[in-house]
């Protein structure tokens, strides 16, 4: 079974950010490449040709060292020494300038552009910040159950990476604000995929509303990084089954087989919120306010336990607010909001013992 790397502590999380924002700025001084070698081209052309074509009137030709800190001034606007005789010499004297701040103002535009846009998640910031990643999450897909994905990652203190296909997703800007990178591109691609340094995922969540697309991109991340866990959604539960042993997926899960037993059971019961399934057991989570006068009133959580066999998750007392996983004598009163779960068969237990007894 693939081993999970573990998540990053806030202090690593924060160092390899700074990490990235440092690649960041120096890849970004490729973007000065061309324009430095054309400023480079401009700059011994014009030597050259200050050299050949320079020589003021009755005077002589300047020496090439002249003529290499004639060219340099130039660049910057700066005429030094008497105009050319020769008419070369003079048009080099106002177009050099000209091609000299032209090509500066591109590379400082092109610079300013590259940082400016790092807050905006361009590809270049989101696959930096991948790469410079260890235990991270990907989501593949940004739509209504991505997006729900992504957001209860990041309640978790998760670090997420996205790839969605639509660019015009409302949920992209949704998921920024809560903190993901996200890269718009296609998941089917390899390089976007490798963008997001797969192989120092922690896992890869599969959640486009597309079947094959999602087998295919499985498949991919298979071939990339043996080890990293990978969780798929699918419609089709006997495709589920079937991709959870031949492609080592450790969670393949069915959209439909999920939602259907919550669907019938709020159907039979609104005040269920959840369902769970252990083998052939159905479990059922419901919403309960406890009436006064019936069994559930005054009873503790360990009683509840102990002698009707169900579980209490959480209580909110009258006036407070929800306590997870309630001390075995909490004790529940008229007003009480509770989550319990019991087994789907025995549902009508809850009523039973909710209701107002005539003999109590």
């Amino acid at each position: 079974m693939p081993v999970r790397p573990p998540k990053p502590s806030p202090l690593e999380v924060r160092l390899r950010r700074r990490l990235a924002v440092v690649r960041f700025y120096m890849s970004g001084l490729r973007v000065l490449v061309g324009p430095t070698m054309s400023l480079a081209v401009v700059f011994f052309i014009g030597a050259a040709l200050h050299r050949v074509y320079g020589a003021p009137v009755n005077g002589s030709a300047p020496s090439w060292s002249d003529s290499f800190f004639n060219s340099y001034a130039l660049l910057f606007m700066e005429h030094i020494g008497a105009l050319p005789a020769h008419p070369i010499g003079q048009a080099v004297q106002y177009i050099q300038p000209i091609l000299g701040v032209f090509l500066l103002a591109e590379g400082v535009v092109k610079l300013a552009l590259r940082n400016v846009r790092r807050g905006n998640n361009n590809p270049r910031w989101v696959e930096t910040m991948a790469q410079s990643s260890r235990g991270h999450i990907i989501v593949c897909g940004a739509g209504t159950v991505g997006f729900r994905i992504i957001e209860e990652l990041s309640a978790h203190g998760e670090q997420v990476f996205v790839i969605e296909r639509n660019g015009a997703n409302p949920f992209i800007d949704r998921a920024r604000e809560l903190g993901a990178e996200v890269l718009i591109g296609d998941a089917l691609a390899d390089h976007t995929l490798r963008a997001l340094n797969v192989a120092g995922a922690r896992a890869v969540i599969i959640a486009t509303d597309d079947d094959l697309a999602n087998l295919e991109i499985a498949m991919d991340v298979r071939e990339m990084a043996a080890d990293v866990p990978i969780v798929m959604r699918l419609f089709d539960q006997r495709l589920a089954k079937k991709v959870r042993t031949s492609l080592g997926v450790e969670v393949s899960l069915s959209t439909s087989q999920i939602a259907a037993p919550l669907f019938a059971s709020a159907a039979l019961d609104p005040r269920v919120v959840n369902t769970h399934r252990v083998g052939d057991t159905l479990l059922l989570t419901l919403d309960v306010v406890v009436k006064p006068g019936g069994h559930l009133d005054g009873a503790t959580v360990a009683g509840l336990a102990q002698d009707h066999g169900l579980s209490v998750l959480a209580v909110s007392l009258p006036g407070e607010g929800w306590e997870t996983q309630p001390a075995p004598l909490t004790r529940l009163c008229a007003g009480a909001k509770t989550q319990l779960v019991v087994r789907s068969e025995r549902l009508e237990l809850i009523d039973q013992l909710n209701n107002p007894s005539p003999t109590r």
